[in-house]
């Protein structure tokens, strides 16, 4: 559940539970001493995304983005090829599903699964597939009462929330399945829990934390709360101890 976010974001993770002399120079030693993020990480520059004005939206799940990711190969063991995603504006809590396939009724049906969620979205933005923009999709939105933004054609980054977090959940993906290629299916929760429990630079919190009003149990919580309790085994704190070392 750790999601391999670099070396900024475990940081910051680490910085929720734990402080020591020298944690930021250690976190940047285990992450450039991580095996499978110097197999997957791309090597030399990374084109930055232009910086774009995002409207402030102050209810969780009022503005969403939803995309698709895919195909992917290979293909899960279950036959999955694409990835749904969506990003709520106001808190950027992420939902993924994967799906086998992206006609417009598979879509709207996993959509509806994540709504009953997170609740109806007024605004809906994505792009201009065919799987968005058929009557089928513009039929399951009026039925909802939602708004549906289409972006421009052949403007990605106009759906930029999402774009971002595609690119994430892919990299994330990547590398927790890294020996076992075809179950990146069984990973996408891990990768949506790492990525929900810390904090955004856009807002300065996980979204989590906005979107519950509260810290999330978490890997990090759970090791600080054994390792502080009194009564642990000595061959625990050991074992603890040799994690921290």
């Amino acid at each position: 559940m750790s999601g391999h976010l670099g070396v900024k974001k475990t940081t910051d993770r680490v910085l929720s539970n734990f402080f020591w002399p020298g944690l930021n120079g250690d976190v940047v030693r285990f992450c450039q001493s991580c095996d499978i993020c110097q197999k997957t990480v791309k090597k030399g520059s990374v084109m930055k995304v232009p910086v774009q004005e995002t409207p402030l939206i102050d209810t969780p799940f009022k503005r969403c983005a939803i995309d698709l990711v895919g195909p992917i190969n290979p293909p899960s063991e279950k036959g999955h090829r694409y990835i749904l995603t969506l990003v709520d504006y106001a808190t950027r809590y992420p939902e993924a599903t994967p799906l086998k396939n992206i006609d417009s009724a598979t879509v709207a049906e996993a959509l509806l699964d994540m709504y009953s969620r997170v609740g109806i979205p007024e605004e809906v933005i994505s792009d201009q597939g065919t799987q968005f923009i058929s009557d089928y999709m513009k039929e399951f939105t009026r039925l909802l009462d939602m708004r549906q933004l289409p972006t421009s054609p052949y403007h990605a980054m106009a759906n930029g929330l999402v774009e971002k977090f595609n690119g994430t959940l892919k990299s994330m993906l990547k590398k927790l399945c890294a020996k076992e290629p075809r179950q990146w299916h069984r990973f996408i929760n891990a990768a949506l829990f790492a990525y929900r429990e810390v904090p955004q630079e856009s807002t300065g919190f996980a979204p989590f934390e906005l979107l519950y009003g509260r810290t999330v149990r978490g890997p990090m919580y759970i090791l600080r709360q054994l390792w502080t309790k009194e009564d642990t085994a000595d061959e625990v704190k050991t074992c603890y101890q040799h994690v921290f070392d």
